[in-house]
């Protein structure tokens, strides 16, 4: 349990769960100190990607990686695949109504499950929690923990495990059809097929690949055959 500078108890580490307020060192308001003689960080919106930033969580968006200093774009992963070049053959054959996303998004299952071997002498006691399946239907599926403070509302919700944060990582749909992941500065980073991955790093998913998180969260990326 954490202190926000506002004095309240927060189940978050980073930001506080009740009010929002970025949680720095310990989060442990001194005593004597008056908190509400501190200043609230300004907020802004990412032009890309309309996800709140304040200023002081520096210059990077923690979604899609703009840059607020030379408003430079981050890689957005959907923008590193360029759109597939069609024959008139195929052309033809596709309804005008589909979009290059319409069957890509309908491939893609997440099953999240608890591995209690991954935990640490850390960990807490892991839940007992049959596992989940998750159809990716969006082009970008963030993974972490609701924070309704933050206005954060996650596809893939893992808020079982508290040492997942709250912005932790996304899977984003590339328009071929292909599945990305990428962490975008989880305090605790990410694991795939046992071995860290980059922060920021944009890496291809095959069907069967597993990602681990947190205390004991395992997530398996399962691919449909295509018709």
């Amino acid at each position: 349990m954490q202190t926000c500078p506002k004095g309240h108890n927060s189940t978050e580490s980073d930001f506080c769960s009740e009010c929002g307020a970025k949680i720095k060192g310990l989060g442990i308001v001194a005593l004597g100190s008056n908190p509400t003689n501190k200043s609230t960080p300004a907020t802004q919106l990412c032009p890309d990607c309309s996800t709140p930033h304040e200023s002081d969580s520096g210059n990077f968006c923690e979604i899609c990686g703009y840059n607020f200093l030379t408003s430079a774009k981050g890689g957005d992963p959907l923008s590193n695949f360029p759109p597939p070049i069609k024959s008139p053959a195929n052309i033809a054959a596709t309804a005008p109504t589909q979009s290059p996303l319409a069957h890509a998004v309908s491939q893609w299952q997440a099953i999240v499950s608890i591995d209690p071997s991954l935990a640490t002498p850390d960990s807490p006691t892991a839940p007992t929690q049959a596992p989940i399946v998750i159809e990716l239907k969006q082009p970008t599926n963030p993974i972490g923990r609701t924070s309704p403070a933050r206005a954060i509302y996650p596809e893939i919700s893992l808020d079982f495990d508290d040492a997942v944060s709250s912005r932790h990582a996304i899977l984003t749909l590339a328009p071929d059809g292909s599945l990305v992941l990428r962490d975008i500065g989880s305090s605790n980073g990410t694991m795939l097929n046992g071995k860290q991955i980059a922060t920021m790093a944009d890496i291809p998913l095959a069907s069967g690949d597993e990602i681990t998180l947190g205390h004991w969260t395992r997530i398996k990326l399962i691919k449909s055959v295509d018709s």
